[in-house]
């Protein structure tokens, strides 16, 4: 690799030269490490290389592979995209829901890959401490940490997307490993992944959030801290609840009680985010009078009402979006314009979303833009509608400027030559909106619960909002649990459209219901097909993605999801 992205890029020198050739050399499946002469004699030695290893693995879930995997496997299958005029077959498929074991979409070698580098630092990292009196126990428990939160969220990526994975928790150092790896259910998957979690959570063994410089945000916000992890575990506990929910009552995975005690989980980790992000929004601006505080110390958007009707601008998607590493961030891969230009590596977000307005492997479908009242400023933020434009007027593709524009309404798009946008994993309205999901999904919901679910979506919607005057409440109160879960799922859609979350919010919605019928909507986005592709999205089975058939071939203990039948697979059966 030519350069190293910044905030990686003191941590891994030492790695990068010794492994340079390593980085690029894998398999489908995982990568393959040096043989164990190597690994044991010649490296882990110091603390650089111990730094190098970690930093491998983040720059693997930052490269071109993660990242738009991040959004097809997120984003593609949703009611928010479809395929333009001058399609690519391989989008087409996936957004038709043709997908077959050959799409080069279902491989996902990239995050084992990374899962293996976070492997191979706790397997290895605690014999350096022994070797180089620089590395002390307290640098190895933070990089564990890191670590088991790294395993953890690639195998979240996947369990959310294929469902029965394998779940890779010894480091592979050649070939011989690759068949010991199993298929698990997706409770005991998610179940493992939460240990990894407790265990990066623990008292010494993760950053604090905000722990660096204050003028170091791409540190705070680039780095998996606290704040991280404790998002993640929100994420997974209510994955957790939705499959336990679903597996009620056919699953010894599945205990009395479970359901209530994720959300509670959840609930209780996405407060201790909240609370985290409010003392380092108040340290971060001690001394200095706070204006315009808005509920939950949330970015507001500035300017006049008159002015805002006719430019539509907003700071808020600025500050996010565009100048980075926000007050509302919690964890964003990081990437500089010179090594976007310079390496080939990270350029996931381009590739789906184009550059400039133009060439991206995805429109927007109108329909989708019915989510969005008339006066919402991420509409024209979002997206590349003309801030004068309305209704008919609207005769081009509609293309997503979510991260490629620099400013707002969207404009100002990042070059080809300088694409430096961060992949934000998550940011504090995800919270929130997950602790909104909570509240309102628990068993043991209440009417305050309710309450405070459509508290937070008002919060979030009126922010985004020209005139908070003139807004009336979407549902009336008292709510019931359906009505208050479609408002919070809306506003997720609103907020959270093309950050790889939609689709998944779909499936956990299906899997919570134990039915794909309320997300058959999806098909309206196609012109033609709708049948079909309702058809494609009629069972649970058909919303999780087929595994490649090279990683069949690979991997002989790999079952294919029975939703892709014998017709349409493309494996060669004895």
């Amino acid at each position: 690799m030519k350069r190293i992205f910044n905030i990686y890029k003191k941590l891994v020198l030492v790695a990068a030269v010794m492994f340079g050739t390593l980085m690029t050399s894998c398999t489908d499946y995982l990568t393959i490490i040096p043989p164990d002469k190597i690994v044991h004699e010649k490296f882990w030695q110091t603390k650089d290389e111990v730094n190098g290893m970690l930093a491998t693995s983040y720059i693997k879930l930052i490269s071109t592979d993660a990242v738009s995997r991040a959004i097809v496997w997120g984003e593609m299958r949703a009611d928010n995209m479809t395929f333009p005029a001058n399609y690519d077959n391989k989008y087409k498929y996936i957004i038709e829901a043709n997908i077959l074991d050959d799409n080069e979409y279902a491989k996902w070698g990239i995050f084992y890959e990374a899962i293996n580098y976070a492997n191979l630092v706790i397997e290895y990292a605690p014999m350096v401490v022994d070797r180089d009196p620089d590395f002390t126990e307290g640098d190895l428990n933070v990089v564990l940490g890191e670590m088991y939160a790294m395993r953890a969220l690639c195998h979240f990526y996947l369990v959310r997307t294929f469902r029965d994975i394998p779940m890779a928790l010894v480091p592979a150092v050649n070939d011989a490993d690759l068949p010991t790896y199993e298929q698990v259910h997706p409770i005991e998957a998610l179940k493992l992944i939460l240990a990894d979690i407790e265990r990066a959570e623990a008292p010494g063994m993760i950053m604090e959030s905000g722990s660096f410089p204050k003028d170091k945000d791409d540190s705070n916000y680039g780095r998996i801290t606290r704040n991280a992890v404790l998002a993640l575990k929100a994420d997974v506990c209510l994955w957790l609840a939705a499959f336990s929910t679903y597996y009620e009552g056919e699953s010894d995975l599945v205990a009395a009680g479970d359901v209530q005690r994720y959300y509670d989980i959840c609930i209780e980790s996405c407060q201790a985010v909240i609370d985290n992000m409010d003392r380092m929004f108040i340290d971060k601006n001690e001394g200095r009078p706070i204006v315009n505080d808005y509920p939950y110390h949330l970015l507001v958007n500035e300017g006049r009402v008159e002015d805002l009707k006719k430019t539509k601008f907003s700071s808020v998607y600025n500050d996010i979006f565009g100048f980075k590493n926000s007050s509302e961030s919690i964890f964003e891969l990081q990437i500089d314009d010179a090594n976007a230009r310079d390496n080939g590596g990270c350029r996931g977000i381009p590739t789906l979303y184009g550059i400039e307005a133009g060439g991206s492997k995805v429109i927007v479908p109108r329909k989708f833009l019915d989510i969005y009242k008339d006066d919402d400023l991420r509409k024209f933020s979002y997206t590349n509608i003309s801030p004068s434009a309305s209704g008919d007027e609207i005769k081009d593709d509609i293309y997503i400027a979510k991260y490629t524009a620099q400013g707002s309404p969207a404009q100002d798009y990042r070059k080809a030559d300088s694409f430096d946008a961060n992949w934000i994993v998550y940011r504090k309205t995800d919270v929130l909106l997950m602790m909104a999901e909570a509240l309102a999904a628990q068993p043991a919901a209440t009417s305050e619960d309710f309450k405070s679910a459509f508290e937070i979506a008002r919060v979030i919607n009126v922010r985004s909002r020209i005139d908070s005057t003139d807004i009336k409440e979407p549902l009336s109160e008292p709510m019931d649990r359906s009505g208050c879960l479609s408002l919070v799922l809306d506003e997720r859609a609103r907020e959270l459209a093309f950050e790889g979350k939609r689709w998944y919010d779909l499936v956990r919605k299906a899997l919570r219901d134990k039915s794909t019928k309320d997300i058959l909507f999806v098909a309206d986005k196609l012109t033609s097909n709708q049948d079909v592709l309702k058809s494609k999205m009629s069972s649970i089975d058909g919303l999780f993605f087929p595994i490649h058939i090279d990683e069949i071939r690979y991997n002989k203990n790999l079952k294919q999801n029975p939703a892709y039948s014998d017709e349409d697979s493309s494996v060669e059966m004895n």
